[in-house]
């Protein structure tokens, strides 16, 4: 699966959304050694933390967030029809088909929803030496188009000109609207200018509307984004909501009023489904423990989401308000609050230093909402069970067996200091799985997402 992951935020901060954690490079050291989190220098790097947490809040208040969350819940769910006695995977299904468990279906939507970026255009661009001359709908999902191919005209410094073929898919669009809100939070909040970002996927929006809807002010261009992610598929969307809005515009309607009531009704229809599919996942889980504690805690932050952005459909722009009526000083205060009202991910700080140090990164929760103990372990049994997942996944809806997969590091490498981690180094670094060997009685957090994937019914584990 993809991370929302480019070359400026690489050398900044990511997000991972099926794993639900940021992630901060050495040079945005957030928590120094000295573990006061929240060390942040600038306001540039304030917006670049709010811009991650903004992709998570996404994954779990949208149409197209919750659609791939479920999916991924089906195919977590259906990989325990292929396991062992510890949680390891067969390669065959022991009981129920790939085709009764709906592998496939939750794949492509997957493969839909994730797409990975387009790579970006080379040279130091800017949006103004940037245009769409052409955009057609492509792919299709039950009949919808899942991504767009368009054209991109560049003009460069001597008025040279070169088309280039693009791809524009939900990531583009998530990027954009993240950082529509960033700028929007830096420039309104805080009086600063945006900061400047690769034209794709972070001006894919802009470009947009200036071909499709050119009068449109930024505000509605982003909330025409924010409007398309309560689709599974938001490059469909977004053609549509700016073509409405351009004509609202010619008119002299309030194009914000329809977009609100639209994305208001468009919530309302697909409430009933929403709320069904999440009640699923829930009684999914029985047990209160490892896993499944983080999973309830996701679907009960969707449920209350939903039930906040059927009221204010764009609650993301009063997020602004309040960072700029607080202030830098107060920015933890208010993040604090945000999270306990919209839903908490996991940090992570990496550090300078050898890739095999140990202890050399940091695990972290960023709000004091999530000082938990049990949440804050599940969150990272939760993480590992989705590595561990995804190491298995085939084209075709089917899973590998774990004795095929490729050597690849845990998760936690860089950041665990438990004995399994000092004993076990290589396999740690190339086969993290085998931990369920190791200490049966007080896994680590990976021995405890594998064994979450224990066949028959769910039940406590080791070390919960």
């Amino acid at each position: 699966m993809s991370e929302h992951i480019t070359d400026l935020q690489a050398a900044v901060a990511s997000y991972a959304p099926d794993r639900q954690i940021i992630t901060f490079s050495p040079a945005m050291l957030v928590l120094p050694r000295d573990g006061a989190r929240g060390n942040f220098k600038t306001v540039v790097q304030i917006s670049y933390f709010f811009h991650e947490w903004i992709h998570y809040l996404h994954n779990v208040s949208t149409v197209h967030g919750i659609s791939a969350y479920s999916s991924f819940i089906g195919l977590w769910n259906a990989f325990r029809h292929t396991t062992g006695e510890l949680g390891l995977g067969q390669g065959s299904f022991a009981t129920s088909s790939a085709e009764e468990l709906k592998t496939r279906t939750y794949l492509d939507v997957i493969w839909s929803t994730r797409r990975p970026a387009d790579k970006p255009l080379l040279g130091t661009l800017s949006v103004d030496m940037c245009r769409i001359v052409s955009c057609k709908p492509a792919g299709s999902f039950n009949g919808t188009p899942d991504h767009l191919d368009v054209l991109v005209e560049v003009t460069n410094e001597l008025g040279d000109v070169v088309i280039h073929p693009k791809v524009i898919g939900p990531t583009e669009i998530i990027e954009s609207v993240a950082y529509l809100l960033e700028s929007r939070f830096l420039v309104c909040g805080f009086n600063h200018p945006p900061t400047s970002a690769p034209v794709f996927p972070y001006h894919t929006l802009t470009l947009l509307a200036r071909y499709i809807a050119p009068d449109l002010d930024d505000k509605t261009v982003l909330l025409c984004g924010l409007a398309s992610l309560q689709s599974t598929f938001p490059t469909d969307a977004v053609i549509q909501f700016l073509k409405v809005c351009h004509e609202c515009g010619k008119k002299q309607k309030d194009a914000i009023a329809w977009l609100t009531a639209e994305t208001v009704n468009q919530l309302s229809h697909n409430e009933p489904g929403l709320r069904a599919g999440l009640k699923e996942i829930h009684d999914m889980f029985p047990v209160p423990g490892g896993v499944e504690r983080a999973v309830k805690e996701t679907i009960a932050f969707m449920e209350k989401n939903l039930d906040l952005r059927l009221d204010n459909p764009f609650f993301e722009l009063d997020f602004v308000d309040q960072f700029c009526e607080a202030g830098p000083s107060n920015f933890d205060q208010v993040m604090n609050h945000l999270m306990q009202t919209h839903g908490i991910c996991s940090c992570r700080q990496v550090r300078a230093g050898f890739d095999d140090e140990i202890e050399r990164d940091d695990l972290f929760n960023f709000a004091v909402a999530a000082s938990d103990d049990r949440l804050t372990e599940a969150r990272l049994a939760m993480l590992a069970s989705v590595d561990f997942l995804v190491r298995h996944l085939q084209a075709d809806g089917s899973f590998r067996a774990t004795a095929d997969l490729q050597n690849r590091e845990c998760p936690f490498f860089s950041s665990c200091g438990e004995s399994t981690r000092r004993d076990h180094a290589t396999d740690c670094a190339t086969q993290p799985w085998k931990s369920v060997h190791t200490g049966p009685t007080n896994p680590c957090n990976y021995a405890r997402g594998v064994l979450h994937f224990q066949p028959g019914e769910l039940k406590s584990r080791p070390g919960e």
